[in-house]
């Protein structure tokens, strides 16, 4: 087909050209502010002839590129397995505290049933107390199954807190509520139960065990043998449990020392380039992959890993690239911000810290990226010879120093 038809002119004068908006970013014609990812920033940030020529396709050349491709991927999936190590000894932590509950119960059963026996308390009060918690474990029963049938969540989730998804996401060991890149928007509906009706449902039987043994029991003596017996094996059981907890937990201890992890810290992101989420601001056009954000405390914290050499300071260019991260996750979740961190190899880490006025340095930065994108001009920004030698695009640069 002839591009210069009539009607492919026609098309291309409708196009509207982006526009500068009021708060100083540019938009294209569907009212969108033009896209600046972190990698901008970061090309910019080191020289606009750079990231111009990256923009252009060419993309960078030289062994560093291809090593610290392949570093990148051995962190990944170092990462990877830290944080499922970290899951897998949580949720056994989880099983644990449950079997110990178990004991627990047993043992504050067993001592009841001892008293029992010697007649402290009569016959007539104990068959009471057993309709009392046969009557609790029925009206638990039915809440359970009213949960269970109605759309409650969609009803009472905003005020009560339950309003994400019962399922599958509330039986994982993850703090979803802290933060959360997959937010699907479900609502529990008809016939969907969560934790919650779980929790119910497991505390009617328990409830309604205990009145069956307090009812039927005549034997008290014999009664009291049996739970001791059940909480000795059960006792077995939680040390068994107990072992696996250890030994897991040394293993996620090794790795974070490895790592450069903090003990406790969760990896809630691990950018794999595939099936991680893009971070995307639709009011500014940020948008980026963190290497990992990780849960340190209370603060939300994303990481950036480098495989070049070590300088003696984070350079500039990935300072601007982990303000761009820190933008995102202060503005596309419920958490602010404090800081960030830049890695070097193994053991050279710098916290960077976070706030307004490296926000503004930012925003500025971005606003000039769009301006280029519309207006073009980026020319080399310095005059260092080092610079330009250690450049991965300098052999189609047009003003290389060397």
């Amino acid at each position: 087909m002839d591009n210069n038809s009539p009607g492919n002119e026609s098309k291309k004068s409708t196009t509207k050209p982006p526009k500068k908006g009021e708060g100083g970013f540019w938009y294209d014609a569907n009212g969108l502010p033009l896209p600046v990812s972190a990698s901008d920033l970061e090309r910019h940030t080191y020289c606009p002839l750079s990231w111009k020529l990256a923009r252009d396709g060419f993309s960078g050349s030289g062994d560093a590129i291809e090593q610290g491709k392949i570093k990148h991927k051995q962190i990944q999936k170092e990462m990877r397995e830290y944080q499922e190590n970290d899951k897998n000894a949580r949720k056994q932590m989880i099983v644990w505290s449950w079997w110990f509950a178990i004991v627990v119960t047993l043992a504050f059963d067993s001592i009841g049933f001892f008293l029992l026996g010697d007649g402290i308390i009569s016959t007539k009060e104990l068959a009471n107390i057993a309709r009392y918690l046969a009557l609790l474990s029925l009206i638990w029963l039915i809440l359970a199954i009213i949960l269970l049938f109605l759309p409650w969540r969609k009803i009472l989730g905003g005020w009560v807190g339950y309003s994400s998804p019962p399922h599958p996401k509330e039986f994982e060991d993850s703090e979803v509520n802290l933060i959360d890149f997959e937010n699907d928007g479900e609502i529990g509906g008809w016939m969907e139960g969560g934790k919650v009706e779980v929790a119910i449902i497991l505390g009617s039987i328990a409830i309604a065990l205990h009145g069956y043994m307090l009812f039927e029991a005549q034997e008290r003596s014999i009664a009291t043998a049996v739970l001791i017996i059940l909480t000795l094996t059960w006792t077995l059981f939680s040390a068994i449990q107990l072992q696996r907890v250890l030994k897991t937990t040394n293993i996620v201890s090794e790795q974070s020392d490895q790592l450069g992890i903090e003990i406790g810290s969760t990896i809630t992101y691990n950018d794999d380039g595939i099936t991680s989420d893009l971070l995307i601001d639709n009011k500014t056009g940020i948008r980026g992959r963190p290497d990992q954000i990780i849960i340190i405390g209370n603060d939300v914290v994303p990481v950036e890993q480098k495989t070049g050499k070590t300088p003696l300071s984070p350079h500039k260019s990935h300072v601007m690239q982990l303000y761009a991260y820190l933008h995102l996750i202060s503005e596309i979740t419920n958490n602010k911000a404090n800081y960030g961190i830049i890695r070097y190899g193994q053991e050279d880490i710098h916290k960077i810290q976070w706030d307004d006025e490296k926000k503004k340095e930012l925003m500025e930065q971005t606003q000039e990226i769009q301006r280029l994108m519309v207006e073009g001009g980026a020319k080399r920004n310095h005059e260092r010879r080092g610079k330009c030698k250690n450049c991965s695009r300098r052999k189609n640069c047009p003003e290389p120093l060397v």
